[in-house]
């Protein structure tokens, strides 16, 4: 089957240089494959800026973005579990029309709105919590307050742990207390390892989720956790830091206060796409649990949201978001013609 269609798409030219392009294509769809018209793409600020920057390096021209809903418009001889006109989410590029890849999980009609986009980076941090398995009654510290950071701690409570959400900046963690989230830090204001003692008499942590994916923060962070806590990476580690490593490692390997650390990644590609009875969590059936939370409003997300933007506008896009953080926190481009 092939769809001749006319195909936009965002893409980084090169360092610090991004387009949107424009072209004819024609799909051709494999016997099990999927063709998506998008309606709203997420921009997964941390790993799009790091490539955007060259902080993290890859080749250009590169076609950016991962996390998108939309409606399917064709599908492959060989599909039985989409029809076409369904609405779902995939981890599709930043373009008007894609191919299906790996993960397309039908949504409930109720959520075609441009917060569903957002589901993409709640995979990201409930593959966090189900590392952690935090239970009630512990204590959590998520570092960072982007939106990983922020779905983390929303699923923190709701899995009946107490969280204490780590920024700089105070727009995000306003953001953080209308979603719920009752004790937040500013590191510039007080000292969170002082505040987190107390909150703990002494003891630290049951659990930090670290979500910036700073290394700088990785090695502050491991202060506040006590003795025989889990330390998680949720956020993908980037760019070089410098330093003495032996203090980080005596945290996770000496019996002291503070020691014995279990550490753990939690990147949400560990789990398998499909559902299946060697696993007990999955991408696609975290994706259907996250949307009956929002649509349950137990999972806030209209709070994240902070700019809409047209494709026509990706430049400005990546720029607010590089410049003004205490300005933008969720971004998401509106394909929609």
């Amino acid at each position: 089957m092939t769809q001749q269609v006319q195909l936009r798409s965002i893409v980084f030219k090169d360092i610090n240089q991004v387009e949107l392009e424009t072209k004819v294509k024609t799909f051709k769809l494999g016997p099990s494959e999927v063709l998506i018209q998008t309606l709203y793409s997420c921009i997964s600020a941390g790993t799009e800026v790091a490539k955007l920057s060259g902080l993290q390096k890859v080749s250009y021209p590169l076609y950016v973005g991962n996390r998108a809903v939309g409606h399917v418009i064709a599908i492959g001889t060989e599909v039985d579990h989409l029809t076409v006109g369904e609405f779902v989410f995939s981890h599709i590029h930043h373009q008007s029309y894609s191919i299906g890849q790996q993960l397309v999980c039908p949504l409930p009609n109720q959520l075609e709105q441009p917060v569903a986009a957002m589901l993409g980076m709640g995979l990201v941090a409930i593959a966090g919590i189900q590392t952690a398995q935090p239970e009630l009654g512990d204590v959590v510290i998520v570092t960072g307050g982007g939106l990983v950071g922020q779905l983390t701690a929303q699923l923190t409570v709701l899995s009946g742990a107490t969280p204490v959400l780590i920024d700089i900046v105070d727009e995000r963690l306003h953001v953080a207390h209308l979603c719920g989230i009752n004790t937040t830090i500013n590191p510039n204001r007080e000292d969170p390892k002082a505040y987190i003692m107390e909150l703990t008499s002494g003891r630290g942590a049951d659990i930090i989720l670290e979500c910036t994916g700073v290394p700088s923060v990785s090695l502050s962070a491991i202060d506040y956790a006590r003795r025989n806590g889990k330390f998680v990476f949720v956020g993908s580690p980037r760019g070089r830091y410098q330093t003495d490593i032996t203090p980080f490692l005596e945290k996770v390997h000496l019996w002291k206060p503070g020691g014995n650390l279990t550490l753990l990644g939690a990147h949400e590609w560990k789990l398998p796409v499909k559902q299946n009875d060697f696993c007990k969590h999955s991408m696609e059936q975290n994706c259907k649990l996250l949307s009956r939370l929002v649509i349950e409003k137990k999972l806030r997300l209209d709070p994240l949201i902070s700019h809409i933007y047209k494709p026509e506008e990706a430049q400005e896009s990546y720029q607010d978001l590089i410049k003004h953080q205490n300005k933008v926190l969720g971004a998401i481009f509106d394909w929609r013609d």
